[in-house]
């Protein structure tokens, strides 16, 4: 039993060796994929091969050997017969030799796959067992093998062996990614689940690519307590990226063997490339490029293309993309043939057909998968010959097949066109069809057709220049399989018969010749076109145009003419005409004739010079080369102009004319045009009418001559100057160019002139009864002889009303003189005298007229109501309207006053008195001076001097009242009535002078607003009563509320904590007016910053109806739907103040109280603090009505009483402390990595309860921001302090989202669904970038020795995370605590950017150094990747990536070496992560083979 525990101890130390792995073929852990290379191959397309930069491998040396063992270690001779007797064999020189240098029948099916043999040692003898040694070793290992068949103790019962003993974790072991080269470990853990010890068996892999070692064993005996576990590693070594499976047996004591699979299977990859591959259609000899989209949805793969049966049983995946392959016998070319895909990603396959002949051609390959599978694909392509086919041709044709292949089987396709007129267009429609499924591009050409003698020669077609056949579209391509719709146009230009071919040219047919194939063009189809023109039939109706009669030159004469044609088609006709004395207008002067119609045009004819005349029209037809010819005749006059004087008599007639030296006279004449054309004409008087002794005309014309337009009338005036007194008789002649004219008969008397009046009517004004008035009369005398007058008598019907009296009755009026005559008029009684006549008699017996006007007065009043501000002397001015006692707005128990003015304008002195007939005053006696509300001016006017010192009440006599209350009790009684207001004119009666003013003054007061009117009567002698209306509109209510300042009413209900039960307060309100009056109360809150303007109010009838149901009747020519416009002063609100009762009645003469609350609960989670409120009283009249002296407004009519409200809710709220850092939290980017996926900043704070109140409250945080507190809810007594951890989770899902932003101000929100920031309008977290430049500096050293600092602008990228730790109180209030975060993002430069090896011996390195710095103290992962080409050079850089962990910088070293002596340039990127911020270094050396430029160092 020992020598077998022995025995097994040694093969596992074997197993577990180096030597052991190697002889079986399992590589190492880590492999390099330079083993997996082809370096030939490599090297046959010039590229590296890993000796070109890894470094050989050290050669492989022995193990040192075993030394001896020395004299004392050795076994004795007396040992070694004891251990011949104790049958424990020791084999020191057995080895152990892999299977392959044994025969396989050697294994048996339990063994490990190794044996140990004899070694071929010299002294092989001496290690033989003895015969009856080994029989005894093979009982005791059958002794060991069969321990487990021993019988069990039958206290423990019969055990059951279907139970499970072991069980493992994972029951199944699954590699899903892994690598050539790679090993991959997994633990499995063996758990005994029985309820006593056991001992356990497992049987390792059986293939090469699975291994297993045990790694933990609780117990050292072997066996496995209950509950208790072993754990082994089973590492997987893929040879290929393929399936691989095996298994592990485990063989519990006592129980069923258990199987564990071994499984590698890496996800395989999934193409979107279908099986077969349909390039398409092409042409014969031509050639089709097909591209196809492969995508790879699956894992990751490395494929290669094979011709299907060609696939190698050991194919070799790589990167490397090896030359195109070409399947020769059916014409495809397809490539890539190696490609890698990962997920997601595509590669674009191209295939190239290029047929030989007419086919569907086919061919396979195989797409082999670098996880050992197949695919196999199929591509086809179908090659066809051109051929084209006629579909049909409007006018009718058969369909006609076209093979260009096949030319001499064309059938001609013949069109003919209908016969038509030269210059007309006809059209035909051709349909063709492309019968390949390959576009054809084409070209039409028109073609001369071949004569007999042309056919025979075999001469080609040609070009028809002239031919009228026109094919569109001419060029173009023809789609694939479809139809062309061509159109062919005939235009003729020209009479005669037409026939033509048309051709049809297919380019780009490809063709085999001896040079290769080229592509050449084809004649595909002939069509046959024919046409016959007739030339046009066309004639004018009449064929010449004699115009009768007599015509006005310069009118317009129209005729017309008809167009008739004859021909088969529509034609063009234009008219021309000479130029010349004559001028045509043909109307429509160009225009279209269809085919047997007939058109009319207007010929309008015009000249400007009489006579006969005569000439042609020359019609040009389009398409006809002779046109046609119109003769025209016509006769033309001149216009007639003729002057006309009064209508009733023709002549001109001047009248009686007073001869006088330059005397004049003037009349009005006009001029007429009777045709329609404009006229030339003068005016003169007849040469044989002048008078030869003045030698000039006595008349001057204001126009002597001028152009008149078509049948105008102008109107002319003559001013006649006689020079001697006669009868005038004489003519006017009027002329008129190139056409009539006539004379005009004139006529006038003149004599000399004789005496009259300056004025033939005075108006004396107004005088009185009795009082003379002086006034005088003239004559004048208007001729050159002496006159006389003599005074006749009076006449007219107002004669009886006035007498007249003239100091001189009769005299001389001398020549060219005046004669000035006083005289005194006197009324007799009041009256107005408009008929009042004087005669005198003149010398020859003419009278002359003398009127008098005169309004004679008796007694004469005017009342007059200035303002009082406005009283001025007597101005004498007379009444012009009624007077009007208007007080206009005046404020209720403020006494007003107006001023009447009764003015005298007569001699007669007399009596007055002034009554008021409805709104008196209760009492008679006037006010006292100060109650009357007088002006200071009126003060003055009416105050004496010894009023200015007034007598001051007694204090200590209780009945001693002050003026203020004197007056207010005057008020009161003449109040007393409750008419609302009264009236009081002082003086209310008096003496009037003659010529005087009288001035009163009329006082007003009222108790109640409204629209007051009244009449004020005043008598005045015995005139008739004068009513003067009195106007007052009383503004302001009478209430009026008991407060300290009743001014701006203000009820202050003071500070009180949220939530406490409301408040009351009793404000008194007083009514000093007439009528009761009911109040609707309405609360309005003021809000701050508010930018609304005005308040529009919609009111339907009764706007306050009483609160008991009954309805005030609506008013006649009240609108039942008003709409007010007031300006905004608040919001309309139902708290926190209220009034009880909301409507309330105040009496007539008393008062009433209302109760105004105030609720601290209304600004539970509303506007929680100071409120600024007012309310409106609005006033509705309670059994008021309407009447002529009173109207009253109610209701929204009426300004409403205003109280203004304050009160103060005081919210408690925690005071919160921020420690340390406060809520500004500042983070890194960079600590986000792949080992690092979240990160928690923490910072402290304290609440403390400042209040004396028991405030409870949640808290709430907006993610990334968070408390760390797990309860939620907190109650704080009166000043009690707790602290809380609060914090900033900055993970790599936040960091994204601020990555991928593109906007500088935005706002995110957690999606729930999948945890990722997103953007969004309602998102709690505001985020603002904000970037800047940081000024770095740091020291270079130069090439001579020296040390320069450089200073480098680096951006810089910050993100601010703004967002609130939120309250929630239990009475709905909310206190929001600002947080904020500061995430800076990593940056980095490279100092320099450019470096310069210069020129470098060939085959060296050369070393030079930068520095990679980060500025910033957050983390930074940075890598590099080198671009650019290696062949004339390598550039390398050590180390090529690299982490900051902080502010820090790192040098990096740069090697050139040359490979020839060309210029070499590079680029190192380097890119830093977060971020992704990328640096560019440039890097440039030259390669010499002059030794002097080797480098030392």
């Amino acid at each position: 039993m020992v020598s077998a525990f022995n025995l097994a101890r040694e093969q596992n130390m074997y197993l577990q060796s180096e030597e052991s792995q190697n002889n079986l073929g399992i590589p190492e852990r880590h492999v390099g994929i330079s083993s997996y290379l082809d370096e030939g191959l490599l090297a046959k397309y010039n590229l590296l091969t890993p000796g070109s930069y890894l470094r050989p491998s050290p050669p492989s040396l022995p193990p040192p050997s075993v030394p001896d063992l020395p004299n004392f270690m050795r076994n004795t001779e007396v040992m070694e017969e004891h251990e011949k007797a104790r049958k424990i064999p020791i084999n020191r020189d057995t080895a152990v030799v892999p299977p392959a240098k044994i025969k396989r029948s050697t294994l048996s099916a339990g063994s490990t796959g190794y044996i140990r043999v004899k070694a071929p040692t010299k002294n092989a003898w001496k290690g033989s067992m003895h015969p009856d040694v080994r029989i005894e070793g093979q009982k005791g290992l059958e002794k060991l093998q069969a321990k487990s068949h021993f019988l069990k103790t039958e206290r423990f019962g019969k055990e059951d062996t279907d139970q499970q003993i072991f069980c493992t974790v994972p029951s199944k072991i699954h590699f899903d990614s892994y690598e050539i080269g790679k090993s991959y470990e997994q633990k499995l853990k063996i758990k005994n689940v029985s309820n006593s010890s056991r001992q356990l068996k497992v049987l390792p892999p059986k293939t090469k690519h699975f291994t297993m070692t045990k790694s933990a064993d609780p117990s050292q005996s072997g066996a496995i307590a209950p509950g208790l576990s072993v754990e082994y590693t089973v590492t997987f070594l893929p040879g290929s990226l393929g399936l691989h499976q095996d298994e592990l047996q485990i063989m519990p004591q006592g129980g069923a063997l258990t199987n564990v699979p071994l499984v590698g299977e890496r996800p395989p990859p999934v193409l979107s490339l279908p099986d077969t591959l349909d390039c398409g259609y092409c042409l014969v000899n031509g050639t089709l490029k097909t591209q196809f989209r492969c995508k790879n949805s699956g894992g990751h793969g490395i494929f290669q293309l094979y011709p299907q049966g060609t696939v190698p049983d050991q194919f070799l995946f790589n990167d490397l993309l090896p030359p195109k392959f070409t399947f020769e016998d059916n014409g495809f070319t397809v490539t890539p043939t190696s490609f890698a895909l990962k997920t997601g990603d595509e590669v674009v396959i191209d295939v190239e057909f290029r047929p030989t002949e007419v086919t569907r051609s086919t061919t396979k390959f195989t797409l082999a998968v670098d996880n050992c599978t197949l695919q196999d694909f199929t591509l086809t392509a179908q090659s066809q010959s051109c051929r084209v086919q006629t579909i049909a041709v409007s006018g009718g044709e058969s369909t006609v097949d076209y093979d260009i292949r096949n030319e001499e089987t064309c059938e001609p396709v013949i069109i003919n066109f209908e016969d038509q007129n030269p210059g007309t267009t006809e059209e035909k429609i051709f349909i063709l069809r492309n019968c390949v499924n390959v576009p054809l591009h084409f070209n039409w050409e028109i073609c001369k057709i071949l004569s007999e003698s042309e056919k025979s020669e075999n001469a080609l077609l040609s070009t028809d220049p002239i031919a009228p056949f026109q094919i569109y579209p001419a060029i173009g391509i023809l789609d694939p399989a479809a139809e062309a719709t061509f159109t062919i146009t005939c235009n003729p230009q020209n009479a005669g018969k037409y026939e033509n071919v048309a051709r049809l040219w297919v380019d780009d047919i490809p063709a085999v010749l001896p040079s290769g194939v080229v592509l050449e063009r084809y004649d595909a189809l002939h069509i046959t076109l024919t046409h016959l023109a007739q030339p046009h039939q066309i004639k004018l109706d009449p064929p010449a145009l004699v115009i009768p009669g007599e015509h006005v030159a310069g009118n317009m004469v129209s005729k017309t003419v008809k167009i008739v044609n004859e021909s088969l088609s529509a034609t063009n006709v234009n008219w021309t005409w000479p130029e010349g004395d004559l001028k045509f207008c043909v109307h429509p002067q160009s225009l279209t004739v269809g085919a047997g119609s007939s058109r009319t045009v207007q010929i309008d004819i015009e000249t400007s010079s009489a006579g006969a005349k005569e000439t042609h029209l020359t019609c040009s037809l389009e398409n006809v080369d002779k046109p046609l010819k119109l003769f025209v005749k016509a006769a033309f006059r001149g216009p007639r102009v003729t002057i006309s004087g009064d209508k009733e008599d023709p002549a001109l007639d001047f009248g009686f004319i007073h001869f006088r030296p330059g005397c004049s006279v003037q009349r009005q004449f006009e001029i007429v045009n009777h045709d329609g054309v404009h006229a030339k004409w003068s005016l003169a008087e007849v040469e044989h009418c002048v008078d030869k002794e003045y030698g000039q005309s006595e008349f001057q014309f204001s126009e002597t001559g001028g152009e008149i337009g078509p049948y105008e009338v102008r109107q002319l005036h003559v001013i006649f100057k006689p020079h001697v007194p006669r009868s005038l008789k004489s003519f006017i002649e009027c002329t008129v160019e190139n056409g009539t004219g006539n004379k005009l008969r004139v006529v006038g008397e003149i004599q000399e002139p004789n005496v009259v009046l300056e004025k033939s009517s005075i108006d004396l004004g107004v005088i009185y009864v009795g009082v003379p008035v002086k006034n005088t009369v003239v004559f004048e005398s208007l001729n050159f002889a002496d006159s006389s007058f003599r005074v006749a008598s009076a006449e007219g019907k107002d004669k009886k009303f006035g007498h007249i009296e003239f100091d001189k009755t009769e005299g001389t009026i001398y020549a060219g003189g005046t004669q000035t005559i006083p005289f005194r008029f006197t009324g007799r009684e009041a009256a107005t005298i408009e008929d009042f006549t004087v005669a005198f008699e003149m010398a020859g017996g003419k009278v002359l007229a003398l009127g008098i006007k005169a309004e004679v007065r008796g007694l004469h009043i005017i009342h007059e109501t200035p303002d009082i501000e406005q009283i001025a002397p007597e101005t004498g001015a007379e009444q012009l309207e009624a007077p009007v006692l208007d007080f206009g707005t005046v404020e209720i128990l403020k006494p007003t006053s107006r001023v009447l003015k009764i003015i005298n304008k007569s001699h007669i002195a007399t009596n007055f008195s002034l009554r008021v007939m409805n709104l008196r005053g209760a009492a008679s006696n006037p006010p006292p001076v100060s109650a009357r509300g007088l002006t200071n001016l009126s003060e003055r006017t009416f105050r004496s001097a010894s009023n200015l010192l007034t007598k001051s009440n007694a204090l200590l006599d209780p009945k001693s009242k002050s003026r203020k209350q004197g007056d207010a009790e005057y008020w009161k009684t003449q109040l007393k009535d409750n008419k609302g207001a009264c009236f009081i004119a002082s003086p209310s009666s008096g003496y009037l002078p003659g010529n005087g003013v009288t001035i009163v003054t009329i006082h007003a007061n009222s108790d109640m607003w409204g629209v007051y009117h009244d009449t004020l009567v005043s008598q005045v002698g015995d005139l008739e009563a004068v009513e003067i209306p009195i106007t007052l509109n009383a503004t302001n209510s009478p209430l009026y509320y008991k407060l300290s300042n009743n001014n701006k009413p203000t009820v202050r209900f003071g500070c009180y904590p949220l939530n406490e039960q409301p408040v009351s307060r009793t404000v008194h309100i007083s009514n000093q007016g007439p009528v009761d009056i009911r109040l609707d109360w309405e609360t309005y809150n003021i809000v701050p910053k508010d930018d609304t303007l005005i308040d529009l109010n919609f009111f339907i009838g009764d706007a306050f109806p009483e609160k008991s149901g009954e309805t005030r009747p609506t008013g006649e020519g009240e609108d039942l739907i008003r709409l007010s416009v007031v300006p905004h002063e608040g919001e309309r609100s139902t708290g926190p103040f209220s009034f009880s009762p909301d409507q309330c009645v105040i009496p007539a003469r008393g008062s009433s109280k209302v109760t105004l609350n105030f609720d601290p609960r209304y600004g539970t989670g509303k506007c929680d603090g100071d409120f600024h409120s007012f309310a409106l009283a609005y006033q509705s009249l309670v059994g008021n009505t309407n009447s002529d002296l009173c109207t009253r407004l109610q209701g929204e009519q009426v300004p409403p009483l205003k109280i203004m409200m304050t009160g103060k809710v005081e919210v408690p709220e925690v005071v919160v402390t921020a420690e340390e850092h406060g809520f500004t939290f500042k983070l890194m980017a960079g600590i986000i990595n792949s080992r690092v996926k979240e990160h928690t900043k923490i910072h402290k704070m304290s609440l403390l309860n400042g209040s004396k109140l028991h405030l409870q409250f949640k808290i709430a945080a907006s993610l990334p921001f968070t408390l760390l507190d797990e309860k939620m809810e907190y109650t704080l007594t009166p000043r009690q302090k707790i602290k809380l951890d609060h914090g900033l989770i900055l993970s790599e899902k936040l960091l994204t989202s601020l990555l991928n932003s593109t906007k500088q101000n935005f706002r995110l929100e957690l999606d729930k669904s999948d945890g990722q920031f997103v953007e969004s309008e309602e998102g709690k977290v505001e985020v603002n970038i904000e970037e800047q430049l940081l000024h770095k500096s740091h020291e270079v050293n130069l090439p001579d020795g020296t040390v320069d600092t450089i200073v480098q602008q680096v951006p810089e990228k910050r993100f601010h995370l703004h967002s609130h730790l939120t309250l929630h109180y239990n009475n709905g209030h909310q206190q929001k605590i600002p947080v904020h975060c500061r995430i800076i993002l990593p940056t980095f430069y490279i100092s320099p950017q450019n470096v310069e090896f210069g020129t470098c011996l060939v085959g060296q390195t050369s070393h030079l150094t930068v520095r990679l710095i980060n500025p910033s103290n957050s983390p930074l992962r940075w890598t590099s990747v080198y671009s650019g080409s290696t062949e004339e050079g390598e550039f390398g850089i050590s180390p090529s990536q690299g982490e900051f962990t902080r502010a820090d910088s790192v040098l990096l070293n740069l090697t050139f070496t040359a490979k020839s002596c060309n210029p070499s340039r590079g680029t190192y990127t380097f890119t830093g992560t977060p971020g992704n911020r990328t640096l560019h270094l440039s890097l440039h050396g030259i390669g010499s083979h002059d030794e002097r430029m080797q480098r030392l160092l």
